[in-house]
């Protein structure tokens, strides 16, 4: 039997007016399941410089036992965000295949009551693991078109986007708007102070304004240079 476009049209209305019924009587209606992607606990690495040249790592919790259970993994490389991976609160840890099972190389703590984490790996070489910087975004403001900047060195330095300015103490950090020229591009200048209070550029670039983006940018310390910058963008919401 076929149905006219008439009769469909009565039959919806029809349903539609029972559900209303329903409300009215006091019936409980059951509200649609929350996005439980946005709901859970999420994180993306951000991996400074890689210990090995690609590196498969996994990202689990231990209990008390001492047994792992892995949430999810990661091939990470030099200069490199990955996609937002479930998490869960507490202590995790970054893991690689071992001799007598998984082999912790990096262990932080998920922010406490956060909905989304950034984890900075910046590697000791010597010890072959990660030293974790975590950070959560919402604490941060840090909103698209602006740029983190965060000193891991011993030096002070000195960051220019446009006609802002700022020092960042070792171990500081700070979110900065910069401010384009008509042509939407502005300098980004990192130089850092010798010993005789003389500024040492180590990082000088013309960079185009992009309002879509959260952009990086952090100090290392480096043997040749006194001062490294490394920069990279994110993009994509942190909902």
């Amino acid at each position: 039997m076929t149905l006219s476009l008439h009769s469909l049209v009565s039959i919806r209305s029809l349903l539609c007016l029972v559900t209303l019924f329903v409300s009215a009587s006091g019936q409980q209606v059951t509200p649609p399941a929350p996005d439980e992607k946005k709901s859970q606990p999420r994180l993306r690495l951000i991996c400074v410089e890689c210990l090995e040249q690609d590196q498969q790592v996994g990202l689990a919790t231990r209990d008390e036992k001492g047994e792992w259970r892995e949430l999810g993994k990661a091939g990470i490389r030099s200069s490199f965000i990955s996609d937002w991976m479930p998490a869960s609160a507490g202590e995790l840890h970054l893991t690689v295949p071992g001799t007598g099972g998984p082999q912790s190389i990096c262990k932080f703590t998920y922010p406490e009551g956060a909905r989304r984490a950034l984890v900075v790996l910046i590697p000791d070489k010597g010890a072959k693991v990660y030293r974790p910087v975590v950070y959560d975004p919402d604490k941060l403001a840090f909103a698209k078109g602006s740029v983190l900047v965060a000193n891991f060195s011993s030096r002070s330095g000195m960051v220019v986007f446009g006609t802002k300015r700022v020092t960042v103490k070792p171990g500081d950090r700070s979110v900065v708007k910069p401010t384009p020229e008509p042509n939407g591009m502005y300098r980004m200048l990192v130089a850092y102070e010798d010993e005789n209070g003389k500024p040492v550029p180590c990082y000088d670039r013309y960079v185009q304004e992009n309002t879509n983006s959260r952009d990086l940018l952090f100090l290392i310390p480096d043997a040749a240079l006194g001062l490294k910058a490394f920069s990279l963008p994110i993009f994509g919401a942190f909902d």
